[in-house]
């Protein structure tokens, strides 16, 4: 089974976990070592603790601006996700993914060609990576997590979004849980899965579904930092969110009126996102 970025970063939050369980104050938490052995005992798989720590921990990149993360080979992926099944790290919908067609996306993309770019020019910064949003609205205490994939040679993305709700009284607190914690905490988990593009302007245009309602998620870009910096990681990724239209209750408002509650609606559902990945 081919696993995508954010499958693996579940894993490697799963194995981070596990890494970090102390089984007494005497010994500490475990090592590498210890979590090694631990999958060759369930698996009959052997995983070294270096090619472990390397896949969980990652390396600093030469300009030490990012982390670059070891891959493995698909056996010891698939050991890794029956140890964190079997020890209940994590569950075997938690791994699930929601890939729709590509076709439109790609119909998408042809139709924004312009006939006077000569070539469709991508920006120069990274995109690729997680994301992760933090809000509290009316349900709780909401950590959306938007992990985006290699663009290909035309611009297309595909992406894989996951939404937690926890008790607003979490605010606070997330930051200091555990992984465990944050799963017994966890109210509710929405997954979504879709593709995005690079519009010739350079906008991020995100269109994804809900993985068990088809229900439909727009997102596009209003901001982004370092756009234009070759080679750079892109860090803040400032999206909106479409829903439906605003209902404006009065039709004999005054447009200074009516805009004042469009913008208010609006601000609503802008996500600032930061980069975790």
């Amino acid at each position: 089974m081919a696993y995508s970025e954010w499958q693996l970063n579940r894993l490697r939050d799963a194995l981070r976990a596990y890494h970090a369980y102390t089984p007494t104050e005497e010994l500490g938490p475990f090592n590498w070592k210890d979590v090694s052995e631990a999958i060759s005992l369930a698996t009959d798989v052997t995983v070294p603790p270096e090619r472990l720590r390397q896949f969980v921990e990652g390396n600093r990149t030469k300009d030490g601006t990012g982390r670059k993360f070891q891959s493995m080979q698909p056996q010891s992926l698939e050991a890794i996700a029956k140890f964190v099944a079997e020890e209940q790290l994590l569950s075997p919908g938690e791994l699930e993914e929601h890939v729709p067609p590509w076709q439109a996306a790609q119909r998408l993309l042809e139709y924004l060609d312009q006939s006077f770019d000569r070539q469709r020019v991508l920006p120069p910064a990274m995109f690729e990576g997680t994301y992760q949003a933090r809000r509290t609205d009316e349900r709780g205490f909401a950590v959306q997590e938007l992990t985006l994939q290699r663009p290909s040679d035309q611009g297309l993305m595909q992406v894989t979004k996951t939404e937690e709700y926890y008790p607003a009284k979490a605010e606070g607190a997330f930051d200091g849980w555990t992984f465990e914690e944050r799963r017994k905490q966890r109210r509710t988990r929405t997954l979504y899965g879709g593709w995005a593009i690079f519009s010739p302007e350079d906008n991020v245009m995100a269109f994804l579904k809900q993985a068990d309602t088809g229900r439909n998620l727009y997102q596009f870009t209003l901001a982004a930092d370092k756009f234009y910096e070759p080679g750079a990681s892109v860090e803040q990724l400032i999206l909106l969110h479409h829903d439906y239209p605003v209902e404006l209750e009065r039709l004999e408002s005054g447009e200074a009126e009516v805009m004042r509650a469009i913008l208010q609606e609006a601000a609503k559902n802008v996500l600032f996102f930061k980069r975790i990945r």
